[in-house]
């Protein structure tokens, strides 16, 4: 069983509340957070939670709300807790925000300000998000191919040294595109990351690039020969995740983000 006990601190932003196992003062004071939402092809959720599992990342906080959040809790090691959890690297050079859950659209704004508050208040340097992008060609597609986007200059260098393609024209939606563009104007840090992925169905090999991307911008070493092997294993275990993050995704329109802005057209 998890001893979580209680939590060190609660704080509120946004009638959202992160609860605190940890100080996240104490040196080192982590660098990076890494976002692993759900959204096209839950390629962060199944990155992050296959980089929990890898990793044996340790559980430090919960975000959680009464207010824009349904009553659910999720079980793990027979210990309840918010479906969003907030995990630490051992050498605390990273953050992982995972979310086991949809994303409530009422939420979005609210919690995208929370993450960025958040960040600027613990002193991170840059927000990582992992995140798909549908293509309708996803089958025919052997290597997916991964872009990126960045609020500031300083994000822009962790991507450009990589040698990946910028996104230059097109949407996002949801809680990625809400939390780059407050990112660009409260001049915080924010590199998002997108692979290309099927809209609706679990894709774990565009996690795998993902993550390999995340590997070289941390620099870190992450193995993703296990969720290769197991790819199939982890669509069935996200099924159910990406049914319900299908729903939320036409509510917010996700289908957008494969076209390009009307004037550009």
């Amino acid at each position: 069983m998890l001893k979580l006990g209680r939590p060190r601190r609660t704080i509120s932003y946004e009638r959202l509340l992160i609860h605190e196992y940890f100080d996240p003062y104490e040196e080192p004071v982590p660098e990076y957070i890494v976002l692993g939402l759900p959204d096209a092809g839950l390629v962060g959720s199944i990155a992050s939670k296959y980089l929990v599992m890898s990793k044996n990342l340790k559980l430090v906080g919960e975000i959680d709300s009464p207010a824009y959040f349904p009553p659910v809790a999720v079980v793990h090691e027979k210990t309840p807790m918010s479906p969003i959890q907030v995990y630490s690297s051992n050498d605390r050079k990273y953050l992982l925000i995972l979310s086991e859950s949809p994303i409530p659209v009422q939420a979005v704004y609210p919690l995208s300000y929370t993450i960025l508050e958040y960040s600027r208040e613990i002193g991170v340097k840059h927000i990582i998000s992992l995140a798909g992008i549908a293509v309708p060609n996803r089958l025919q597609i052997e290597k997916p191919k991964a872009y990126w986007l960045a609020s500031t200059k300083e994000s822009a260098n962790l991507a450009t040294k990589l040698g990946l393609e910028e996104l230059k024209e097109g949407f996002v939606v949801g809680p990625y595109g809400i939390i780059l563009k407050e990112a660009r104007r409260r001049g915080i840090n924010n590199l998002t990351i997108f692979v290309e992925s099927f809209l609706d169905l679990p894709d774990p090999e565009s996690a795998a690039v993902a993550l390999t991307i995340l590997s070289q911008i941390l620099n870190i070493e992450i193995d993703v020969k296990k969720l290769l092997e197991e790819a199939e294993l982890f669509k069935l275990q996200t099924r159910e995740l990406m049914k319900q993050t299908r729903k939320t995704m036409a509510e917010m329109q996700k289908k957008y983000e494969m076209q390009m802005p009307l004037m550009y057209q």
